[in-house]
């Protein structure tokens, strides 16, 4: 465990980000479903699941989900999930919005959903913190860009392009690790 500590400090040292990161313009920003590799799987973010209940996905994410693999990731899972605690029961709209988010977990084929291991955890903690201390996130919000993290080092981990709206988040992990395959898009 301790030499899993050691290669993530290593790769990740703390020290070496001490000013905070600025947002880069959308043109640099991996925008382009056309860029997408042929045969690359797509891991959603909750945002995907969110903006696809309302109708809101883009068509060229549409067209590029309909014919690509889907991998679901835990954490996004369960960013839809935790609305179903969340809601007030007694409120007559919780019942219209939990019904769609119950249907879209339920569909989910569990063979397709993948979970972060311990490693990628500790790492996602790591770089979470850095974001969180460089972006001046307060202490109460540090662990803000956790499950972005956690996504997105799992798409780095097996591969599959990860899908988001989340562009400002998504566009300084980047930053940090330039090589994940990410697609970003825009509600339509």
């Amino acid at each position: 465990m301790s030499s899993d500590v050691q290669s993530i400090i290593t790769r990740h040292h703390p020290g070496r980000w001490s000013r905070t990161l600025a947002h880069r313009p959308k043109a640099d920003l991996p925008f382009d479903p056309f860029q997408v590799p042929t045969k690359a799987c797509l891991l959603f973010d909750a945002t995907v699941y969110i903006d696809q209940l309302k109708g809101e996905l883009p068509r060229p994410i549409v067209d590029l989900v309909a014919s690509r693999t889907i991998l679901h990731g835990a954490p996004a899972l369960t960013e839809l999930a935790v609305t179903i605690g969340a809601l007030e029961p007694a409120d007559r709209r919780t019942q219209a919005t939990l019904t769609p988010i119950v249907e879209v977990l339920t569909r989910i084929n569990p063979a397709r959903i993948i979970a972060p291991n311990y490693e990628i955890w500790l790492e996602a903690a790591v770089m979470a913190g850095i974001l969180a201390r460089t972006q001046a996130i307060p202490k109460q919000d540090r662990r803000k860009f956790l499950n972005d993290t956690l996504l997105f080092l799992k798409a780095a981990d097996t591969g599959p392009v990860r899908v988001s709206r989340n562009s400002r988040d998504l566009d300084l992990l980047l930053q940090i690790k330039p090589q994940v395959g990410v697609l970003l898009y825009d509600k339509s």
